[in-house]
Protein backbone atom coordinates (compact mmCIF):
# COMPACT_ATOMS: atom_id res chain seq x y z
CA UNK A 1 0.00 0.00 0.00
CA UNK A 2 2.89 2.36 0.66
CA UNK A 3 4.00 1.92 -2.94
CA UNK A 4 0.69 3.27 -4.26
CA UNK A 5 0.68 6.16 -1.81
CA UNK A 6 4.23 7.10 -2.81
CA UNK A 7 3.34 6.77 -6.51
CA UNK A 8 0.30 8.99 -6.09
CA UNK A 9 2.24 11.63 -4.15
CA UNK A 10 5.04 11.75 -6.72
CA UNK A 11 2.85 11.81 -9.80
CA UNK A 12 0.45 14.31 -8.34
CA UNK A 13 -3.05 14.40 -9.66
CA UNK A 14 -2.07 13.07 -13.10
CA UNK A 15 -3.06 9.54 -12.03
CA UNK A 16 -6.56 10.92 -11.55
CA UNK A 17 -6.88 13.66 -14.14
CA UNK A 18 -5.65 11.67 -17.15
CA UNK A 19 -8.14 8.77 -16.84
CA UNK A 20 -10.94 11.18 -15.96
CA UNK A 21 -10.24 13.42 -18.95
CA UNK A 22 -10.03 10.38 -21.25
CA UNK A 23 -13.37 9.03 -20.06
CA UNK A 24 -15.04 12.41 -20.43
CA UNK A 25 -13.69 13.36 -23.85
CA UNK A 26 -13.75 9.95 -25.54
CA UNK A 27 -17.24 9.10 -24.33
CA UNK A 28 -18.46 12.61 -25.20
CA UNK A 29 -17.11 12.32 -28.74
CA UNK A 30 -18.64 8.86 -29.12
CA UNK A 31 -22.06 9.88 -27.77
CA UNK A 32 -22.31 13.08 -29.85
CA UNK A 33 -21.34 11.23 -33.03
CA UNK A 34 -23.69 8.30 -32.44
CA UNK A 35 -26.63 10.56 -31.61
CA UNK A 36 -25.93 12.76 -34.67
CA UNK A 37 -25.94 9.65 -36.89
CA UNK A 38 -22.21 9.41 -37.63
CA UNK A 39 -21.84 5.68 -38.25
CA UNK A 40 -18.07 5.77 -38.81
CA UNK A 41 -17.10 7.29 -35.48
CA UNK A 42 -13.65 6.50 -34.07
CA UNK A 43 -13.69 8.13 -30.64
CA UNK A 44 -10.06 7.36 -29.76
CA UNK A 45 -8.73 9.03 -32.88
CA UNK A 46 -11.28 11.83 -33.28
CA UNK A 47 -11.35 13.42 -29.85
CA UNK A 48 -9.47 16.70 -29.53
CA UNK A 49 -5.93 16.22 -28.24
CA UNK A 50 -5.53 19.92 -27.33
CA UNK A 51 -8.78 19.71 -25.34
CA UNK A 52 -7.47 16.59 -23.60
CA UNK A 53 -4.24 18.38 -22.64
CA UNK A 54 -6.18 21.40 -21.42
CA UNK A 55 -8.64 19.30 -19.41
CA UNK A 56 -5.86 17.23 -17.86
CA UNK A 57 -3.66 20.14 -16.84
CA UNK A 58 -6.20 22.81 -15.85
CA UNK A 59 -9.43 20.95 -15.05
CA UNK A 60 -11.43 22.71 -17.78
CA UNK A 61 -11.33 22.72 -21.55
CA UNK A 62 -13.11 23.64 -24.72
CA UNK A 63 -14.88 20.58 -26.07
CA UNK A 64 -13.51 20.25 -29.56
CA UNK A 65 -16.55 18.43 -31.00
CA UNK A 66 -17.36 21.05 -33.67
CA UNK A 67 -14.33 20.75 -35.92
CA UNK A 68 -14.77 19.31 -39.41
CA UNK A 69 -17.99 17.50 -38.52
CA UNK A 70 -21.49 17.71 -39.98
CA UNK A 71 -24.38 19.03 -37.88
CA UNK A 72 -22.23 21.03 -35.44
CA UNK A 73 -25.11 22.54 -33.46
CA UNK A 74 -26.76 19.15 -32.98
CA UNK A 75 -23.42 17.60 -31.96
CA UNK A 76 -22.98 20.41 -29.43
CA UNK A 77 -26.40 19.74 -27.91
CA UNK A 78 -25.69 16.01 -27.63
CA UNK A 79 -22.22 16.62 -26.22
CA UNK A 80 -23.63 18.90 -23.52
CA UNK A 81 -26.36 16.36 -22.75
CA UNK A 82 -23.64 13.72 -22.31
CA UNK A 83 -21.82 15.93 -19.80
CA UNK A 84 -25.04 16.18 -17.78
CA UNK A 85 -25.32 12.38 -17.87
CA UNK A 86 -21.71 12.04 -16.69
CA UNK A 87 -22.35 14.53 -13.88
CA UNK A 88 -25.39 12.53 -12.82
CA UNK A 89 -23.37 9.30 -12.83
CA UNK A 90 -20.65 10.90 -10.67
CA UNK A 91 -23.17 12.35 -8.22
CA UNK A 92 -25.17 9.11 -7.96
CA UNK A 93 -21.97 7.13 -7.40
CA UNK A 94 -20.94 9.48 -4.61
CA UNK A 95 -24.35 9.41 -2.96
CA UNK A 96 -24.58 5.61 -3.10
CA UNK A 97 -20.99 4.62 -2.28
CA UNK A 98 -19.85 7.60 -0.16
CA UNK A 99 -16.15 6.99 -0.87
CA UNK A 100 -13.81 7.52 2.07
CA UNK A 101 -11.71 10.70 1.92
CA UNK A 102 -8.18 10.37 0.56
CA UNK A 103 -8.96 7.23 -1.43
CA UNK A 104 -8.45 6.91 -5.16
CA UNK A 105 -12.19 6.59 -5.79
CA UNK A 106 -12.91 9.79 -3.85
CA UNK A 107 -10.18 11.67 -5.71
CA UNK A 108 -11.30 10.29 -9.06
CA UNK A 109 -14.96 11.20 -8.58
CA UNK A 110 -13.95 14.66 -7.32
CA UNK A 111 -11.89 15.34 -10.44
CA UNK A 112 -14.47 13.65 -12.68
CA UNK A 113 -17.31 15.84 -11.40
CA UNK A 114 -15.31 19.06 -11.44
CA UNK A 115 -13.93 18.43 -14.96
CA UNK A 116 -17.36 17.53 -16.32
CA UNK A 117 -18.96 20.59 -14.74
CA UNK A 118 -16.21 23.00 -15.86
CA UNK A 119 -16.36 21.66 -19.40
CA UNK A 120 -20.16 21.89 -19.41
CA UNK A 121 -20.16 25.53 -18.26
CA UNK A 122 -17.25 26.82 -20.34
CA UNK A 123 -18.51 25.27 -23.55
CA UNK A 124 -21.53 27.59 -23.48
CA UNK A 125 -19.21 30.50 -24.38
CA UNK A 126 -20.22 31.34 -27.97
CA UNK A 127 -16.72 31.89 -29.39
CA UNK A 128 -14.22 29.43 -30.84
CA UNK A 129 -12.80 27.12 -29.54
CA UNK A 130 -15.78 26.59 -27.21
CA UNK A 131 -18.49 24.38 -28.67
CA UNK A 132 -21.30 26.94 -28.47
CA UNK A 133 -19.51 28.69 -31.32
CA UNK A 134 -21.15 26.06 -33.53
CA UNK A 135 -24.34 28.10 -33.35
CA UNK A 136 -22.65 31.17 -34.75
CA UNK A 137 -19.96 29.72 -36.99
CA UNK A 138 -21.58 26.49 -38.23
CA UNK A 139 -21.14 27.44 -41.89
CA UNK A 140 -17.36 27.62 -41.31
CA UNK A 141 -16.90 24.37 -39.37
CA UNK A 142 -16.33 22.39 -42.58
CA UNK A 143 -13.50 24.76 -43.48
CA UNK A 144 -10.10 23.21 -42.70
CA UNK A 145 -8.71 26.47 -41.31
CA UNK A 146 -11.53 26.52 -38.74
CA UNK A 147 -10.06 23.33 -37.27
CA UNK A 148 -6.63 24.95 -37.13
CA UNK A 149 -8.15 28.05 -35.52
CA UNK A 150 -9.90 25.90 -32.90
CA UNK A 151 -6.69 24.05 -32.04
CA UNK A 152 -4.70 27.28 -31.81
CA UNK A 153 -7.28 28.99 -29.63
CA UNK A 154 -7.47 25.90 -27.43
CA UNK A 155 -3.81 26.39 -26.52
CA UNK A 156 -4.56 30.05 -25.74
CA UNK A 157 -7.36 28.87 -23.45
CA UNK A 158 -4.94 26.36 -21.88
CA UNK A 159 -2.58 29.23 -21.06
CA UNK A 160 -5.37 31.42 -19.66
CA UNK A 161 -6.86 28.63 -17.54
CA UNK A 162 -3.52 27.99 -15.83
CA UNK A 163 -4.10 31.21 -13.89
CA UNK A 164 -6.24 31.07 -10.76
CA UNK A 165 -8.51 34.06 -11.44
CA UNK A 166 -11.19 31.89 -13.09
CA UNK A 167 -11.33 29.24 -10.38
CA UNK A 168 -14.62 30.24 -8.75
CA UNK A 169 -16.83 27.59 -7.17
CA UNK A 170 -19.34 27.96 -9.98
CA UNK A 171 -16.84 27.36 -12.79
CA UNK A 172 -14.99 24.51 -11.11
CA UNK A 173 -18.02 22.74 -9.67
CA UNK A 174 -16.81 23.40 -6.14
CA UNK A 175 -20.38 23.89 -4.93
CA UNK A 176 -21.24 20.35 -6.09
CA UNK A 177 -18.18 18.92 -4.33
CA UNK A 178 -19.11 20.72 -1.10
CA UNK A 179 -22.66 19.43 -1.34
CA UNK A 180 -21.35 15.88 -1.80
CA UNK A 181 -18.82 16.32 1.06
CA UNK A 182 -15.91 15.67 -1.30
CA UNK A 183 -14.19 19.03 -0.93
Amino acid sequence: MNFFNALFEQSGLLLVTIPSALVILVSRTWFAAKMAGDKEVRPFTEFSLPSFICLTLTGAAPGGVIRDKPLPLLRFAYAQLWLIILLAVGIIYTLLKAPAPDTYSARFVTVFISESWAMFVLNFIPFPPFDAAAGYFSQYTQWKMFSVLNSTLTFVVLFILTFNFWRLDFFTGGFLLKWLNLA
